[in-house]
Parts: C-alpha cells; sequence; structure tokens
C-alpha cells in the first residue's frame, strides 16, 4: 500500500513542480550548484582512511628500521667477540656464565623455560624504552658477545667460530630478531614524537610490544628444546625456515 503511494506521488504534476519551486533557494543559488561546491571541498583529514594496523607494521621504514637494529646488533655481537679480555675478565664471564647454565639446566623442562622466557622477555621490554633501550641494546649484544669468547677461549676456539656455531640452531636468529624490533620500535617512537606523530605510533608502538614478547617466548621454547634435546632443536630449522618464507612471500606480494 505504502509502496504504491509513493509511485504515484513519484509521477504526480505536483511533485514536479514542487521539484522546480526547490531547486533555487532564498538567494538565488540552486541545489544542484551547492552540491557541486560541496563535492569540490577537499576531505579533512580527520576523515581521511588511516592505514590498518598491520599496514603501519609492515611499512617500508619500519622495516628498514628493524633491518639496520639488525646488522647493528650483529656486528656489535661479533664485534665483542674479538674484542680482548683480561685474563680476570675471562674468569669473571666464565664463572657468570656457568652459574646461569647451572641454575638454568638444574630446574627441569618447564623451569629451564620460565628462567630463559623471564632474563630474556624482561631485556627485550627494557630495550624498548626510548633512547635508553637503544643503549642497553648495544650493552646487553656487548656482554653477550665477551661471554660467548670466554667460553671459546676456555674451549681453545676463536669466539666467532663459537658465536657461528650459535646460528646452528633457530632460536638465535628468532632471539635477536626480537631484540632488533624492540630497539627499533623505541627509535621509532623518538621519529614520531619529532613528527608530532605521536597519538599515531602508540597503538603500533604496543603491537610491537606484543610482537616482541611472543618472538621471545617462540625463542625460548626453542632454545629449551635445543639444550634438553640437540637434534630437535636443530630440527625445528623446518618449521622456522618455512615461517620466513611465507613471510618474505607475503611482503613481496604487498610491493607488487
Amino acid at each position: 500500500m505504502r509502496s504504491a503511494f509513493c509511485m504515484l506521488w513519484a509521477f504526480s504534476p505536483g511533485r514536479s513542480r514542487i521539484r522546480a519551486r526547490s531547486r533555487y533557494l532564498w538567494d538565488g543559488s540552486s541545489t544542484e550548484d551547492m552540491s557541486e561546491e560541496r563535492a569540490a571541498e577537499p576531505v579533512p583529514v580527520e576523515l581521511a582512511t588511516r592505514p590498518s594496523l598491520a599496514s603501519q607494521l609492515l611499512r617500508r621504514g619500519r622495516l628498514l628500521a628493524f633491518a639496520v637494529a639488525l646488522l647493528i646488533e650483529l656486528a656489535i655481537f661479533f664485534g665483542a667477540m674479538v674484542y680482548p679480555i683480561s685474563p680476570a675478565q675471562q674468569t669473571q664471564l666464565l664463572n657468570q656464565a656457568n652459574t646461569l647454565l647451572n641454575s638454568t639446566s638444574s630446574q627441569g623442562p618447564t623451569g629451564m623455560f620460565s628462567a630463559i622466557f623471564n632474563n630474556n622477555v624482561r631485556v627485550a621490554l627494557l630495550e624498548m624504552i626510548p633512547a635508553v633501550g637503544a643503549f642497553l641494546f648495544g650493552v646487553s649484544m656487548f656482554t653477550t658477545g665477551q661471554v660467548i669468547q670466554a667460553l671459546a677461549i676456555s674451549s681453545h676456539l676463536p669466539g666467532p667460530v663459537l658465536g657461528l656455531a650459535l646460528f646452528f640452531f633457530p632460536f638465535a636468529i628468532v632471539e635477536l630478531s626480537s631484540y632488533a624490533v624492540a630497539a627499533a620500535s623505541g627509535t621509532m617512537l623518538i621519529v614520531a614524537w619529532r613528527r608530532k606523530r605521536l597519538s599515531d605510533e602508540i597503538p603500533v608502538f604496543v603491537a610491537e610490544a606484543g610482537v616482541v614478547v611472543a618472538a621471545v617466548l617462540i625463542a625460548a621454547v626453542m632454545e629449551a628444546t635445543g639444550i634438553l634435546d640437540p637434534v630437535a632443536g636443530l630440527a625445528l630449522w623446518l618449521p622456522t625456515a618455512l615461517a620466513i618464507a611465507v613471510f618474505v612471500v607475503y611482503l613481496r606480494r604487498r610491493t607488487l
């Protein structure tokens, strides 16, 4: 019933006259002219569509910052392995490393995982602090490299050889990548503050904190597995390589 009334009203002469009269306003301008002016007005920035969180996480500038942080991390890590240390420093580092290894391995699988994860996640989250985190990032990598050197000397091996041996296990690249993401995110927060885009960067920073925690968690599982069963630790390269390949393919498709 209502639809029939609307059809009759649409084709009635009275409606045509009303439409013709309403085409002009009191100042003589037409509604068509006003609609054209409104269409020509620029869309406010607030109403513009913002990129998704995933798009912001995978921006080229952010990925470049991560790559630079990872390269710096590896340079500090391997540089510390060849930086000379005194016999007293070597003894001190060995004692610290042995104490940590003994306390970790004596706790069983669950305790071992918890000890590794709690230590690494604390370091990673501290490295996300702007400015301060970058300094802690460098100090942490240098100290770790020197510990590797001390262990290598006690085994009559060059430091870099033992350092490269760690990368036989996938936990090393996953853990170091999480630290690189942490340091890069703190730096990106400073850049956003200088560009007066801090409010846009904070959600990305929070998301990256979740990524860092997840990566540290995965690395801790891998490391504990490698300590308990080295063969199983090596076998974890299969899912790790697959995940890296999928990520690279996804990035390539985004750039096409």
